[in-house]
């Protein structure tokens, strides 16, 4: 299984990614901001398609990617909230139907179980 996750920062601001392994994304995450930094959401399923909606985010929200002078992070602008982004998500997935993923977990962090089967 690989994921996509939506996250927010400590200070509110929405952003997403993907991994194979959540629980260690999570940890490094948690290791750069000095604080518990949860997942709000994540999203289970197959790699490709977690890589289809991560591009998709980045193609559609391209004015709204928050830049730290030239580099292009995958954290979004002021005004964008982790609800829009995952309504957004949630969207792509009911329009797509072929995009097979499905919210897994919700305030996920590294500290707790995850079930990893695809059922």
């Amino acid at each position: 299984m690989y994921y996509l996750y939506l996250i927010e920062s400590v200070g509110g601001r929405a952003g997403f990614g993907i991994a194979a392994n959540p629980k260690e994304r999570n940890a490094q995450y948690v290791s750069h901001s000095g604080d518990i930094v949860k997942f709000k959401y994540l999203y289970g399923g197959i790699r490709g398609h977690a890589k289809t909606v991560e591009r998709t985010i980045k193609t559609q929200y391209v004015d709204n990617i928050w830049q730290v002078e030239e580099w292009k992070t995958e954290w979004l602008k002021d005004g964008i909230t982790i609800d829009d982004l995952k309504a957004y998500v949630d969207q792509l997935l009911n329009e797509r139907k072929f995009l097979k993923l499905k919210l897994v977990a919700t305030d996920y962090d590294f500290r707790q179980e995850l079930k990893t089967s695809e059922e």
